[in-house]
């Protein structure tokens, strides 16, 4: 229903009468019905209308004979069919039936997530750019691609035209890589013109994942005689994180970087909630494009996971590890823990294992000794008396090289204290 037919319900509403030279005109009921003649009998009815009701011509040549290009009949449920190349809109089941316990507005299905932004967004900010750039400004090619290399969660692109590769394999590249959300919508008539440039992108079956295409035209006009006529989408901008919005004149082609003069403005804060309501409801009322029918290669193997290194080992630890010393006191601490684990888990046991005597170590035998070193009360027969004895004459040499020069002293220290009194005897005597 019209605005105009819908404000007419209010009773409180005044219908003003406005003609063309009031900003607050749009809707005019000749304009409709002169557009009507035009799609029902042809161009030759429109200007009769035009001419009977002094109409002031509203629709150039180019705008007319796009209108009778795009003349087409209606078919009521038509609008829900799958034409080549797309698949259903959001709603699969379409019902006549209104159901209360439902939301006027449904709920776009962005199952690759979307940015939950409900709380405040911050101070707007806006930055223009040009092409040709002026000033020493950024190019806006780059400033398009830069935005799509610095986004982490989701990208959502609504374009009339979208033909520029490398943009679109800085998408791809960004969902495959990164997992970030791409949605991408296009106008209808530029569908085709999307998927030739697909095939030239060398896709994968990888960058389906996290890659969602839809296509939408413009607002439709329907006629009595079941005729439509619709428009195109000529929206353009680029939704980035929830928080960033490129939007202008720039449509991602070739030929609009290079040899056109366009014009975009880049957003930050509160302004790009616009951005966020109208890309969902665009989404919302969008068609799906199958991209499974374009060649895709398999999916690349993915990186191997680095190695960690390990850190170099002090100098002072690897002496100890390369020291035999240290070697064998580990071997034996090894084996002393584990056989105290198996000795406690016998112990704990229900049916301990029977210990199994280790036969005792053979005694080595020593060197035949001489005949007359038979009756010596040293047994040299043993090691271990030998070492003992060994040692034993070795503590009695320190002792006694230790005592000898003290002995010495000492005795020397008696011969001077006896000579020096003898001398002082003598000397009393004499007096």
């Amino acid at each position: 229903m019209a605005l105009s037919q819908v404000q007419c319900l209010d009773n409180n509403h005044v219908n003003w009468r406005l003609n063309e030279s009031k900003p607050e005109f749009f809707y005019s009921e000749n304009q409709r019905l002169a557009l009507e003649a035009l799609i029902t009998k042809g161009r030759d009815a429109f200007d009769a209308y035009m001419k009977e009701h002094e109409l002031r011509p509203f629709l150039s040549e180019p705008e007319l004979e796009r209108l009778r290009r795009s003349i087409e009949e209606y078919k009521p449920g038509s609008e829900h069919q799958k034409p080549d190349g797309t698949t259903e809109g959001e709603d699969g089941a379409v019902s006549l039936q209104y159901w209360p316990d439902r939301s006027d507005i449904s709920i776009p299905n962005l199952d690759l997530g979307w940015p939950d932004c409900n709380s405040y967004r911050g101070v707007t900010r806006v930055n223009v750019y040009t092409q040709p750039p002026v000033d020493g400004q950024t190019h806006i090619k780059e400033v398009v691609r830069k935005a799509i290399a610095q986004a982490q969660k989701m990208i959502a692109v609504v374009m009339d035209v979208f033909t520029d590769v490398d943009i679109f394999k800085d998408l791809i590249e960004a969902g495959f890589k990164k997992k970030v959300a791409i949605y991408i919508i296009i106008d209808y008539a530029a569908l085709q013109h999307f998927l030739l440039m697909c095939e030239r992108a060398n896709m994968h079956k990888g960058h389906l994942n996290h890659l969602r295409v839809r296509c939408i035209g413009g607002s439709e006009f329907y006629t009595h005689s079941a005729q439509k006529v619709h428009g195109s989408l000529s929206q353009k901008f680029m939704f980035v994180d929830g928080d960033r919005a490129v939007s202008g004149s720039y449509s991602f082609t070739w030929t609009a970087s290079r040899l056109d003069r366009n014009i975009i403005t880049v957003l930050t804060g509160q302004a790009v909630e616009t951005f966020d309501k109208q890309f969902r409801e665009l989404y919302l009322n969008s068609r799906g494009v199958n991209l499974t029918k374009i060649p895709l290669a398999d999916p690349p193997e993915p990186d191997p996971v680095p190695i960690a290194v390990p850190s170099p080992v002090p100098v002072t630890v690897a002496r100890k590890l390369m020291n035999p010393k240290y070697a064998l006191v580990n071997v034996d601490a090894a084996s002393k823990a584990s056989s105290d684990k198996a000795s406690a888990k016998n112990s704990n046991s229900k049916n301990p294992m029977v210990q199994i005597p280790k036969p005792q170590r053979e005694t080595r035998e020593g060197p035949q000794k001489h005949p007359g070193l038979v009756d010596l009360d040293l047994d040299l027969n043993s090691d271990q008396d030998l070492s003992i004895s060994t040692n034993l004459f070795r503590k009695t040499l320190n002792v006694l090289i230790i005592c000898i020069p003290t002995v010495i002293c000492i005795v020397l220290t008696n011969l001077c204290l006896m000579s020096l009194f003898s001398l002082v005897l003598k000397n009393l005597m004499f007096y």
